[in-house]
């Protein structure tokens, strides 16, 4: 008994018990829901959009038209990437709760293939000519609302009102969601939302892709810096900010004919450098899709090739990167060459960035 008394006595010093009995006080959950709160990937869904809904529930609305409403298998990233092991579960709640409702007979029509729409004509004796618009039309006019829904008994979803407020009022999840950005998730950026009012979701994207770069470049993670950078290109032209997108598109470019691997490590570089030249097989080249996209900013923004040149050298002679095939005009020169697609050239100036590399070696 007098062990008893003693432990009794330590933790009311300790204020131990009076956390119990307030725990106890508390509702049956609230160990649990301590418990979740504490589990990081939980948190994330601890804030709701003003519907009500979570962030996983705005992208499935976002995806659900196409879908059908008796449908089984769904894409694995429901599962891989966003932790979503029921879809249809969760499709049917969206139902019962007024955000999605089974899609119209003229909604079914109008994204049913063409060879559907003629596969449903011929089975009612009607001609099967014509593009899409004219064979809805026909279908429309010729039979009705119960033949109609005999020849397409399987539906996909539609958007209620609620539905189409729901996805407006969360447009940053519908956005993340088809356009991923390295580091983020669409539960960290509703939170982001959620804490940050006074920033739009564009902003905190922006912020975010900012301290990426830094991360990886302190890191020297330079693949992951230049995809990083990309982004950064992506992002911007989205936004129709042309002059401000030139300079992530012109590094990213840059970084191309670096030779760089992953990392600044001499053994990749010893694996890669037998592939560095000549030009015509090298694997340190410009994209041809980077190579149209700079030539599509050139002509926007009404740049000369001398003051492209003149653009790019100032741009590269402020890049450092650990190690370089080419010089800061070299590169700028490439760039210019590529965009003229003047082949022989460009081998003249891999060959004496390769006799300089070979020569350091």
């Amino acid at each position: 008994m007098g062990l008893l008394d003693n432990f009794r006595k330590k933790k009311s010093e300790s204020d131990e018990l009076e956390d119990i009995q307030a725990a106890s006080a508390s509702s049956e959950n609230s160990i649990l829901d301590e418990f979740l709160e504490k589990d990081p990937y939980e948190a994330e869904r601890s804030y709701l959009t003003p519907s009500g809904l979570y962030p996983h529930e705005v992208l499935l609305l976002d995806h659900a038209s196409s879908y059908f409403t008796d449908e089984t298998e769904f894409p694995t990233f429901w599962r891989t990437q966003v932790g979503l092991l029921d879809v249809p579960r969760m499709l049917a709640d969206l139902v019962n709760r007024g955000f999605l409702m089974e899609a119209s007979i003229d909604t079914t029509l109008g994204r049913a293939t063409v060879q559907i729409l003629k596969d449903a004509l011929r089975k009612s004796a009607l001609p099967v000519g014509g593009n899409k618009k004219e064979l809805i039309h026909r279908l429309r006019t010729s039979l009705s609302d119960t033949d109609l829904y005999t020849l397409f008994p399987r539906r996909t979803f539609d958007l209620t009102f609620e539905g189409m407020r729901a996805l407006d009022e969360a447009k940053y999840v519908t956005y993340l969601g088809r356009n991923p950005v390295e580091g983020l998730t669409i539960w960290t950026l509703h939170r982001k939302v959620t804490k940050e009012p006074e920033s739009t979701y564009r902003d905190i994207i922006r912020t975010h892709l900012e301290a990426r770069s830094e991360q990886h470049l302190f890191r020297r993670d330079y693949k992951a810096y230049r995809a990083c950078r990309y982004r950064m290109y992506q992002f911007l032209m989205e936004e129709k900010k042309l002059k401000r997108a030139f300079p992530f598109l012109a590094e990213v470019m840059y970084y191309d004919l670096s030779g760089l691997e992953s990392t600044s490590d001499p053994l990749y570089r010893y694996v890669s450098e037998k592939y560095f030249f000549p030009y015509d097989k090298s694997i340190v080249k410009l994209s041809a899709g980077n190579v149209n996209a700079m030539k599509k900013l050139k002509e926007d923004l009404n740049l000369s090739e001398e003051m492209l040149k003149a653009l790019l050298l100032q741009f590269y002679g402020q890049i450092k990167l650990p190690a370089h095939l080419f010089t800061p005009e070299e590169s700028a020169v490439i760039v210019l060459l590529e965009l003229r697609g003047d082949t022989e050239r460009l081998r003249q100036v891999y060959e004496i960035a390769e006799k300089r590399f070979t020569e350091s070696l």
